[in-house]
């Protein structure tokens, strides 16, 4: 996949938004950060910020497509591993270290909490996160899942159909209720979205398009619902008019994307603002609860802020080039050799079952 400087810009845009909305509402609302009070002119704008994390979703979806087209179920495996785990484990111990120091009652550790933590699954282990914000990487990784057992199925030509009619399955679960169901609900219309986008890239297609459309129904209904819920647990009012236009924004970015001068814009700074994206988004919580919690008062805030925000520019920074870019052959060669060879071993494996079921029911009908 061709790097589109344009999306690295609206991935770090989106990052910026949702530390706004942990710094500025959330992290007070929710009792994190207790030395200060809200700046009453910032929370109308800062209440919204959440939506960069629908933003993300839809990212992971254009790109999840390009990732695992013409890729092997190992191939795909360690390029997801590659891009989240090493920037993940570092923060996870950054993050504990200063929780060491700075956390207190509130935002303290455990040793097992931390263990726990580096497998991104801790919850599993009955352990909460070190940092509240790597819940979406729950929805991330069960993404992937689905996407790595169609590969390891041999469904690999069967994407773009599968990718078309899922939005149809979502609606369906909508009209019936069942959206519990796996992948049938809650952030996945997000997910599907971005797949959809990736497919009109590549190839133009009226259903495909159709599809997408359904997918902006889905994508807005579930949000609108969502702000209700924020509306009651925060006594705050969201306006639908604003959350549309944010919305239908993300659809309308993705679509210029796809234009040969979407494609093509050239942006200063494009790839060191992409490649802070993951490491800002995963540092930034918890650390600036910690640090405002500590230096920041009424008098000091807004500087206390803006040193707060640098710090973790600046951190993540390191983390990018030194955890991610520069070990990248090394990480690489690690996790093919790992999660590569056991995705593919699943593959061969799952293919030969299927292969067998497929000639067992064929003598059946016979």
């Amino acid at each position: 996949m061709k790097r589109l400087e344009l999306l690295d810009y609206g991935r770090f845009i989106a990052a910026l938004c949702v530390v706004s909305f942990h710094y500025l509402f959330n992290g007070i609302a929710n009792g994190k950060v207790f030395s200060i009070a809200h700046i009453p002119a910032l929370i109308d704008v800062a209440k919204y910020g959440y939506l960069g994390v629908e933003f993300f979703f839809m990212i992971s979806g254009y790109v999840i497509f390009f990732s695992a087209n013409h890729k092997s179920a190992g191939d795909f495996l360690t390029s997801r591993a590659v891009r989240l785990f090493p920037a993940f484990w570092v923060a996870v111990l950054f993050t504990s270290a200063v929780a060491f120091f700075l956390g207190g009652s509130t935002m303290s550790v455990s040793i097992p909490q931390v263990v726990t933590n580096l497998t991104m699954f801790p919850t599993l282990f009955g352990y909460n996160f070190v940092d509240e914000v790597y819940w979406t990487l729950q929805y991330e990784w069960k993404f992937y899942f689905a996407v790595f057992a169609a590969l390891a199925l041999g469904l690999q030509d069967r994407l773009r159909l599968i990718f078309m009619l899922w939005p149809i399955g979502m609606l369906f679960a909508k009209i019936t209720g069942l959206t519990a169901l796996p992948y049938m609900g809650s952030y996945y219309c997000y997910f599907a979205a971005g797949c959809l986008f990736a497919m009109l890239k590549e190839q133009k297609s009226w259903p495909a398009l159709g599809s997408l459309l359904l997918c902006g129904y889905l994508c807005l209904s579930f949000t609108l619902d969502n702000a209700v819920q924020l509306e009651s647990s925060k006594n705050l009012d969201y306006s639908i008019a604003i959350i549309t236009a944010v919305i239908v924004s993300f659809f309308a970015l993705f679509a210029f994307i796809n234009t040969t001068a979407g494609g093509s814009l050239k942006l200063p700074g494009s790839r060191l603002a992409g490649g802070l994206t993951y490491p800002v988004y995963l540092i930034h919580a918890h650390f600036g609860y910690m640090v405002l919690n500590r230096f920041a008062t009424e008098q000091n805030k807004i500087l206390v802020y803006l040193l707060c925000l640098a710090s973790v520019l600046c951190i993540a920074c390191l983390i990018h080039i030194f955890a991610e870019k520069k070990p990248a052959s090394y990480w690489n060669n690690v996790f093919s050799r790992t999660l590569g060879a056991a995705g593919n071993a699943v593959q061969i494996r799952a293919s030969a079952a299927a292969g067998n079921l497929y000639r067992y029911a064929l003598d059946k009908i016979r």
